[in-house]
């Protein structure tokens, strides 16, 4: 990749605590931990930093046309949509509507697409969607032209080789399941359930344990 994976959601490098995790837009624990992981790190400010990566589960078809949607507004609108667009689909509400099996079962690659591009355009936060943006993020989500034109019959988009990226840091980093949740590069024990609470003993605890370094 051009520039290091991963999506900065609080924080900063000089962050005394960095915890990073792994969600899926298809599993409804990725949007509790969502939720509850941004929640239980705001007072913090820049004392912690949370990356967020994307991890594709293949059970369920429709993760990847998230996940994809995802990076090209991303694209288009900058890396304030990703969180805005994730705030939207991680709503427990939009993503038991349009992100479970049952739901999409009889839907095209297209039908789940516009359902999708849908909820970017109703999101609040930095994604506000013109017409001109949707239009865009459409063309990237097309087929590859230049793959095409080159014969290939599986040519992706334009979004597809970021996307295969991710993967492979899941892969070689040893991410199975999602969310799964790394702290300064380590894996720990999280849950999903974890309310404020949790995340401020949590939190406390590691601040403290920097600090006294």
């Amino acid at each position: 990749p051009a520039r290091a994976l991963g999506h900065v959601i609080q924080g900063d490098d000089a962050s005394a605590v960095r915890l990073e995790f792994w969600l899926d837009y298809a599993c409804p624990f990725s949007g509790r931990f969502w939720r509850h992981v941004r929640s239980g790190a705001a007072k913090y400010g820049n004392k912690v930093q949370l990356v967020c990566y994307h991890q594709v589960q293949p059970w369920h078809f429709q993760s990847t046309l998230a996940h994809e949607v995802a990076l090209a507004f991303c694209r288009v609108k900058g890396e304030g949509a990703f969180v805005s667009f994730s705030d939207a689909l991680f709503d427990a509400d939009t993503q038991s509507a349009c992100m479970t099996d049952v739901e999409v079962e009889n839907k095209t690659k297209m039908d789940i697409y516009d359902s999708l591009i849908e909820v970017g355009r109703k999101a609040g936060g930095s994604l506000r969607v013109t017409d001109e943006d949707e239009v865009k993020v459409r063309e990237i989500l097309g087929l590859d032209a230049a793959a095409l034109k080159r014969g290939e019959k599986n040519p992706g988009n334009l979004v597809t080789q970021e996307l295969k990226f991710y993967i492979k840091l899941g892969r070689q980093t040893g991410v199975h399941v999602s969310p799964s949740t790394y702290l300064h590069g380590l894996a720990v024990d999280s849950s999903s359930s974890w309310r404020d609470d949790e995340w401020h003993e949590f939190f406390d605890r590691h601040l403290a344990a920097a600090a006294a370094n």
